[in-house]
C-alpha cells in the first residue's frame, strides 16, 4: 500500500492493511516513518519529489481535497512538468494547517466533477483542463482536445456546472472560441488588429502559388499566417502548413506565423513584425 502510494499514507490507511496504533508509534519512534501532520506520514528513507509533495498537499488539507487546476493537469498526464506550488481544491468549510509550497482552494465540488487517479483525488479531465487553461495557458485545453481527452460539450456541460469558480469567466471564454473554431477566430482577432493600425495594402484569402493566404500584402509579397491556438491542428493540417510555407518561400514570399498567444498577448509586436517586413521588402525594392 505504501509503495502504491508513492510513500504517502494516513492512519486510516495503516488500520485498513491491520497496523495497530502501537506499531505506527513504534515505527515513527525509530525513525522509519515520519509524521507530517495529524493522521497523514510518510516513510523517511525516500526523498520528496512531486508525487510525494502532491500527495501530502492534498491528504494535510483534509478530507473531500483533491489536486486542482495545473497539479491536477500534471497529474492527470495533460503536462508533462509539476508547477512549482501545488494547487489543491478542498470543500468550504474546511480550514486546515496553512500548507508550505500549497494554495488551497475553498469551495464545494460536485461529486460528478471529481475522481480518484493512482489512489489520489484529483478534479476529472473536464474540469482540470477548464481550470488549467486560466492558470497555464489555452494550450492546456487546445491539446486535451485535439488528443480528444475531451470534448467541447463536456467542457461546456462542465463549465456551466461550475459557473461560479474562481476564473470561470476566462474559461467561458476560452471555451466560446473553441466552440466558434479556434482558426477563424484567429483570423478575425488579426484583422481587427489590422484595421486599428496605420498598414496598409493588405487582403484576406489573397491567391497566391496555388493556395489562399490567410492575410497577405500582395504587392510586398509578405504572408500572415494564422497558427490557430497552440496546437489547433493535425499532422496531416500541419505537413500540409510547411510545404505551403516552403513553396511560397521559393517563389519569394515572407512567411509571418502567428499564434493565438502572439494576438492576445502581445499584439503590438505583431504589428511590429509585419511593419519589419514590409520595411525589408521597401529596402529590397529600392535597392533593385
Amino acid at each position: 500500500m505504501i509503495a502504491d502510494h508513492d510513500g504517502v499514507f494516513t492512519t486510516a490507511q495503516l488500520r485498513g492493511c491491520g497496523v495497530t496504533n502501537d506499531a505506527v508509534r513504534h515505527r515513527v519512534g525509530r525513525g522509519e516513518w515520519v509524521r507530517v501532520s495529524r493522521g497523514v506520514f510518510r516513510v523517511a528513507d525516500r526523498k520528496i519529489d512531486d508525487r510525494m509533495t502532491a500527495r501530502l498537499a492534498v491528504l494535510r488539507a483534509g478530507p473531500g481535497a483533491a489536486l486542482v487546476s495545473g497539479s491536477a493537469a500534471w497529474w492527470h498526464g495533460l503536462v508533462g512538468e509539476a508547477p512549482k506550488v501545488v494547487s489543491v481544491v478542498a470543500p468550504r468549510g474546511r480550514h486546515g494547517d496553512p500548507l508550505d509550497g500549497a494554495t488551497v482552494w475553498h469551495r464545494s465540488v460536485d461529486s460528478r466533477d471529481l475522481t480518484e487517479i493512482d489512489g489520489l483525488a484529483v478534479t476529472t479531465c473536464e474540469l482540470t483542463v477548464l481550470d488549467a487553461s486560466v492558470d497555464i495557458g489555452v494550450k492546456v485545453m487546445d491539446s486535451a482536445l485535439l488528443n480528444k481527452r475531451v470534448t467541447i460539450a463536456d467542457l461546456d456541460a462542465v463549465q456551466r456546472r461550475n459557473a461560479g469558480r474562481r476564473g470561470s469567466p476566462r474559461a467561458r471564454a476560452m471555451l466560446e472560441v473553441m466552440s466558434s473554431g479556434a482558426r477563424s477566430e484567429a483570423e478575425r482577432m488579426t484583422v481587427r488588429l489590422l484595421r486599428t493600425s496605420a498598414l496598409v495594402g493588405w487582403g484576406t484569402n489573397v491567391p497566391a502559388c496555388g493556395y489562399l493566404l490567410d492575410i497577405a500584402f500582395a504587392d510586398q509579397k509578405v504572408a500572415v499566417e494564422i497558427d490557430g491556438m497552440a496546437f489547433h491542428s493535425d499532422a496531416k493540417a500541419f505537413q500540409n502548413d510547411r510545404t505551403r510555407q516552403n513553396v511560397l518561400v521559393a517563389n519569394g514570399w515572407i512567411v509571418l506565423r502567428f499564434t493565438w498567444r502572439d494576438l492576445t498577448a502581445r499584439p503590438q509586436w505583431v504589428l511590429a513584425q509585419i511593419r519589419n517586413a514590409l520595411r525589408l521588402r521597401s529596402v529590397e525594392k529600392k535597392g533593385a
